[in-house]
């Protein structure tokens, strides 16, 4: 049997949409002087005719907004679980600039993963109008459609806001912390089935490229270690992962599941934030759960996230079913040729 905490994760990690709203002490305002200093390091690099995906932290030098960074990924890592930048004009700059401006702060916190098989780093979020909305590999990133609570393959994710939809697209938070100390108040016996894991569907982008390839060991959603409670959490993963196996998930493992995505969206628990144009949000994808409602563009207004996922530095150690299909997001895959996924439901 795996290591289990018994004891309820300390306050400082544990919050609820309603305690968030009594203050914006979680806000990160970004000064007058540290864009200005977001805008001399990008003419940096391109003066150098560096791209973004070709520096590090060095190449793009931030003396001032540094240090605020630096608290930021401690927040990220060992409070909160989640950061929320506000202040940057992106009136002001090309998407590609943004995108370079997005990698040099990024690269200031850790590392930067692979999104997909082919290698994504950046990922443009948006609704690309998918005809087969159908298939079960399709991610639904791609749609305008309301997303269930979920983690994603890295550290951290990170999403910049480009420009907002003309209804809906709340960005919608929600801590795993707060999840796991009401279960261990209320339903202690759904623990066991979660910290024993699930088989996850790989989605046609693991190793092999085959549309029905799962992961070769159960997935913790819950993983204690060395003092650490960590969460990851993927209830479409998990429950494809089995039908692709050919084996029913047991009435305890199903209802586990249920549990937490029921408290995800439980409005006391969740926290809604309507992100704005040049917002940036950074969640710890081991302590918080991440969704977005429904929405619809026009007026001249396209929902546009530029998503990022980045390995953190000093994470200790981690489960090895989380160290392999996680925390590498979804590495670059050799058998992948002219940049086009074989798998269905791709777009």
């Amino acid at each position: 049997m795996p290591e289990m905490l018994k004891e309820p994760v300390p306050s400082r990690m544990t919050w609820t949409g309603a305690t968030l709203a009594q203050s914006d002490d979680w806000i990160t305002r970004l000064t007058p002087d540290e864009c200005e200093e977001i805008d001399a390091a990008l003419r940096g690099v391109q003066r150098a005719g560096l791209a973004w995906g070709h520096f590090g932290a060095a190449g793009f030098p931030l003396p001032a907004l540094g240090p605020r960074l630096a608290r930021c990924e401690e927040e990220i890592k060992n409070g909160r679980g989640f950061a929320l930048l506000r202040g940057l004009d992106v009136g002001r700059y090309s998407l590609d600039e943004l995108k370079t401006i997005y990698w040099g702060l990024s690269v200031h916190l850790g590392t930067v993963v692979s999104q997909n098989a082919l290698g994504t780093l950046i990922e443009e979020i948006a609704d690309k109008a998918p005809k087969n909305l159908g298939d079960s590999n399709l991610r639904s990133y791609v749609t305008a459609q309301a997303q269930p609570p979920h983690a994603d393959l890295a550290d951290v994710v990170g999403l910049l806001c480009v420009d907002r939809a003309k209804e809906g697209g709340t960005s919608v938070i929600v801590s795993m912390m707060e999840i796991y100390n009401r279960m261990l108040r209320d339903k202690p016996e759904y623990l066991q089935a979660l910290y024993e894991g699930y088989y996850h569907d790989l989605r046609g982008e693991g190793p092999t490229g085959d549309p029905d390839e799962v992961s070769d060991a159960p997935v913790p959603v819950f993983s204690y270690r060395d003092g650490r409670l960590r969460s990851w959490f993927h209830g479409k993963k998990i429950r494809q992962g089995a039908a692709k196996r050919g084996i029913a998930l047991t009435p305890l493992q199903r209802e586990a599941l249920d549990y937490v995505e029921r408290l995800g969206t439980d409005p006391e628990v969740r926290m809604d934030m309507q992100l704005e144009r040049g917002d940036i949000q950074l969640l710890n994808n081991y302590m918080a759960l991440h969704y977005r409602t429904a929405f619809v563009d026009g007026d001249g207004h396209k929902r546009l996230m530029l998503r990022i996922w980045i390995e953190l530095r000093g994470m200790g150690d981690f489960d090895p079913a989380l160290d392999r299909w996680v925390r590498q997001g979804v590495p670059r895959q050799d058998w992948v040729k002219d940049g086009i996924l074989p798998a269905v439901g791709r777009v």
